[in-house]
């Protein structure tokens, strides 16, 4: 199995899957979506409320919000066994402001100078003259698959194509068929670039008899956009982790029965 990162940024990374299946392609990717722990505002106490929004709608709102957090620093709160919170599972915020004004993410103090939103500029609510807002929320780690604030990423992945040919036809041809330059014709052989994403439109111009377009089952293209507080990257490395200890467990079970 061989990876090779094609784009990185902070917030997005692309890279090509090679040597694999589409059953590892995709537990890959569902991990990434629902199994990485994430760091979002789960419960919200109200202490004044004058706005125009309902107490349900400002929570809902908060807790989407995206959170900036070292997930090394933290555990789930569900390891406590006496039912109790601390300082490396539960994070605080508090708002306490007048209006008139807009609320804005970067209003909520954390108890956590290293936990904060993402953006500083996330609107939550409008306060209008002598309208206050004043409320306290804890943030805990989650999962994705519980609930759509703990997502950690967005991912999908593609086939990486193949072509062949079967006709003849010139380099000129082959330009103008596909819509992002994604063939090159070298003598007799003709090869396809990472831009094609299989929309066959080369086909419908050049026709099935001069062109096939296929797709390698081996290799994929993976695309990866963090929606929550952690880079593309750690969340790709966080999910491998989190298939390998379902493997050493799975491995484990399997022993049980023999």
């Amino acid at each position: 199995m061989k990876i090779q990162i094609l784009n990185k940024t902070d917030t997005e990374i692309q890279f090509l899957l090679e040597d694999s299946n589409p059953q590892f392609a995709n537990a890959l990717r569902r991990i990434m979506i629902s199994e990485v722990p994430v760091l979002a505002i789960d419960t919200v106490d109200f202490s004044i409320n004058d706005s125009i929004l309902y107490n349900e709608i400002i929570a809902h709102r908060i807790g989407l919000i995206p959170l900036v957090f070292d997930p090394k620093k933290f555990h789930f709160k569900e390891e406590h066994e006496d039912g109790k919170t601390c300082s490396l599972c539960e994070v605080v915020f508090a708002i306490n402001k007048k209006g008139p004004g807009m609320v804005y993410s970067k209003d909520m103090k954390s108890s956590n100078p290293d936990v904060k939103p993402l953006y500083d500029d996330i609107p939550i609510v409008e306060l209008f003259n002598d309208q206050k807002l004043k409320l306290e929320a804890s943030a805990y780690l989650g999962f994705g698959k519980n609930h759509a604030k703990y997502q950690a990423a967005n991912a999908f992945y593609r086939y990486l194509a193949t072509a062949k040919l079967i006709g003849k036809i010139n380099s000129q041809d082959i330009l103008k068929a596909c819509p992002k330059h994604a063939l090159k014709l070298e003598g007799d052989k003709i090869s396809v670039s990472l831009e094609c994403d299989l929309c066959k439109e080369c086909i419908k111009t050049l026709g099935k008899d001069v062109l096939e377009i296929g797709e390698d089952s081996t290799k994929f293209i993976f695309n990866v956009e963090s929606v929550s507080g952690l880079k593309a990257e750690d969340i790709v490395l966080q999910a491998v982790d989190v298939l390998k200890n379902k493997m050493k467990d799975f491995e484990k079970e399997v022993r049980k029965l023999k």
